[in-house]
């Protein structure tokens, strides 16, 4: 219902509007402006939510952990995996996280709490080998939130959250398509780079597969 006879919406829904915009540029970062734009949609939602200075407190834990440079976020990431075409997705997965402690983010489904602390526990064991993302996903199951689409020929972070957890568990996978070759190829799936956790230093917050380390 509006606030007045204006037509003008009322405070619900200018919020539902600008926290809408948030998660449709998360999940598709590419396609709304890349990192700059999930900062402006943040702001907006923070500023909706009286909740600028906690959000202004979460922009500057990202510095404190190296999670954030001269290059934003995308700056961080180059420097762990600089030979890594991201399209915007695992950048997006460290707001992501944000705007899951801020009670933004609309997830598809969660994971019990005891299976996302597993899955952080045992990441250097199950990240050993190479998996790719058919065999991540008959495994774990549907993300919480898929970043960067469902194309096979992009990279793409798969996110998981549980209820209770203030952090997520993120999955990046590479494009194994071959964009140099003008030869017919058939369509191969995303291989696993690494399992990434939002807590301590972001250097040290990522397990890599023999892929992902292949690509530092």
């Amino acid at each position: 219902m509006k606030a007045d006879d204006t037509g003008r919406p009322n405070l619900r829904e200018v919020r539902e509007y600008h926290a809408t915009r948030l998660n449709q540029a998360l999940r598709r970062p590419g396609m709304w402006g890349d990192e700059i734009t999930l900062r402006l949609f943040m702001d907006a939602v923070a500023f909706v939510d009286g909740l600028d200075e906690v959000w202004q407190a979460e922009w500057k834990r990202l510095e404190a952990r190296g999670a954030f440079t001269s290059l934003g976020v995308h700056g961080a990431f180059a420097k762990i995996l600089p030979n890594y075409r991201d399209d915007g997705a695992a950048v997006a997965s460290i707001y992501a996280g944000i705007a899951w402690r801020l009670g933004w983010l609309t997830v598809d489904r969660t994971l019990p709490a005891d299976d996302l602390w597993r899955l952080r526990d045992e990441a250097i064991r199950w990240s050993a080998r190479d998996r790719d993302l058919d065999e991540v996903l008959a495994e774990l199951g549907a993300p919480s939130v898929l970043l960067g689409g469902s194309n096979p020929r992009y990279p793409k972070t798969l996110a998981y959250a549980a209820n209770g957890a203030t952090g997520l568990i993120c999955l990046h996978f590479a494009s194994t398509y071959d964009w140099n070759t003008t030869q017919p190829q058939s369509e191969s799936r995303p291989v696993l780079l690494a399992i990434r956790h939002d807590d301590g230093a972001f250097m040290d917050s990522s397990t890599f597969t023999p892929t992902g380390t292949a690509y530092r």
